[in-house]
């Protein structure tokens, strides 16, 4: 473990500077001005010219004396309440199969509530309050950890013998998303989610006249590009550029360089005020089927023929079945390039509850699905997710790893685009209420491009109404 963490240190010297620039060309990118962000050339630069550059420049500091470290429990045990269960929660059972294969702490309790309505974060706001029935560890996706993060309902992970010394291959932003707001890390991940373009091979030659990702690349290097391969896709005949506007939002809701709340009061960033007038021009210019995210019709048009691309981390593809050829005949006809800015979408973050009582076995499951390489290895191999491991991922990203060759992907490794994106992402922005007033502003944007708010003014007062009505900032 030493001699990988200072492989790690001397691969991050050169990027001090980079990390510390990453949230300024935010609201820059939304205008589709030239300038396009850093991290979008470097990753650009890293599709069209393999991913060696990638392997020579990746520096990532991950600093742990950023967050306040508690006294270690060096003598963390179990104790015989509840009846000696160890009972985990979670919303699906992705969580529960990692343990099953990964670590030899054995559960009594496995209890999975989809969060569909917030059925689960109901769930869980109701066993943490009372106590009765509540989970020793439980799962959170990352549209409302923070929530949980920063409440007084989850320990600390060094209270359950976990020090900070042992993350230092984490990314930052996965722990800064597992840190209250007194810099104390509450939770980890085996997941780090940063994203790219899926783009359909077949549907980019028969629009844009290319389809390897060295040309197809700058067709998504900028907003501007962005707009002006939408209207060239359209003009090709039944295709589209993607599927419904609201398929790009995460790329600017998770760039932005501030929350929703600033100060108490309601913020707008710049990144999303840009948004407004990309969602009008694909609605108004009908570049896209109109299709809404995760609805039936999105998810038939990856497998038509008539979307050309789809954006998000890989977990995404897997989703899509863009790796079964069975459930989806364009298996293996997909790339991927940069998208127009650096963002990351989802992750699944663990965490145990203040009524725990297994605090050795948590700690042991923390350790066996986050940190231990082996198992991110075989993550990363066998399921495709980008882990949470810098060297680990570095090393997949180098051409001649053949670990890093996605046969759904045409054989092309996209963890060298993927792993420039991680480089500058920063969630410091992410709020406790994020998931609540996200579904506002989406649903403010749609009354927008559908005509029934006249201005970019009106629909941000009423956006900022909604949020102050819903108790989430004041007047």
């Amino acid at each position: 473990m030493k001699t990988k963490k200072i492989v790690a240190l001397v691969l991050s010297m050169a990027m001090v500077l980079g990390v510390a620039a990453c949230s300024k060309d935010d609201a820059a990118e939304s205008t589709g001005a030239a300038e396009t962000t850093a991290a979008t050339t470097d990753a650009t630069t890293a599709a069209t010219e393999g991913t060696d550059a990638v392997v020579e420049t990746q520096a990532i500091v991950v600093d742990t004396s950023d967050y306040k470290e508690e006294e270690v429990n060096s003598d963390v045990q179990n104790s015989d309440d509840q009846d000696g269960q160890l009972i985990i929660f979670g919303f699906n059972d992705e969580f529960q199969s990692r343990i099953d294969e990964f670590s030899d702490i054995s559960y009594d309790d496995y209890q999975i509530t989809p969060n569909d309505g917030s059925a689960y974060t109901i769930l869980l706001d109701q066993v943490l309050s009372s106590g009765e029935g509540a989970p020793d560890l439980f799962a959170c996706d990352a549209d409302y950890v923070k929530k949980y993060i920063v409440s007084s309902n989850t320990k600390s992970i060094n209270s359950l013998g976990i020090a900070y010394d042992e993350l230092s291959e984490m990314y930052n932003y996965t722990l800064r998303f597992a840190a209250d707001d007194s810099d104390v890390i509450k939770g980890l991940t085996w997941q780090a989610c940063p994203c790219g373009v899926f783009y359909n091979r077949t549907v980019a030659e028969a629009t844009l006249g290319v389809s390897e990702p060295e040309d197809v690349a700058q067709y998504f290097e900028s907003w501007d590009a962005f707009i002006d391969a939408a209207r060239t896709v359209a003009e090709a005949g039944d295709y589209r550029i993607v599927s419904g506007w609201d398929d790009v939002f995460k790329s600017y809701l998770n760039s932005r360089s501030a929350g929703w709340v600033v100060d108490g009061k309601t913020n707008v960033d710049p990144a999303l005020e840009d948004f407004f007038g990309t969602a009008l021009t694909l609605k108004s210019e009908e570049l896209t089927w109109e299709t809404t995210q995760w609805s039936g019709d999105w998810s038939t048009n990856a497998t038509n023929e008539t979307v050309l691309s789809y954006w998000g981390p890989m977990w995404l593809g897997y989703s899509l079945g863009m790796n079964n050829g069975d459930s989806n005949p364009t298996a293996g006809d997909w790339g991927m390039v940069p998208a127009p800015t650096t963002w990351y979408w989802g992750g699944t973050w663990i965490m145990a509850s203040k009524y725990c009582d297994k605090d050795a076995d948590v700690a042991q499951i923390m350790r066996d699905i986050c940190i231990d390489e082996d198992t991110l290895k075989t993550i990363n191999v066998e399921y495709g997710d980008f882990v949470n491991n810098i060297a680990y991922m570095t090393s997949v990203a180098d051409p001649s790893n053949e670990d890093g060759q996605v046969e759904w992907l045409g054989g092309q490794n996209p963890f060298g685009v993927l792993l420039e994106a991680a480089k500058t992402i920063d969630n410091s922005t992410v709020g406790i209420d994020d998931a609540s007033i996200n579904g506002m502003f989406t649903s403010v944007v749609t009354s927008y491009v559908n005509g029934d708010i006249a201005s970019v003014a009106d629909a941000e007062a009423e956006f900022a109404n909604q949020v102050v009505a819903g108790g989430f900032a004041t007047a």
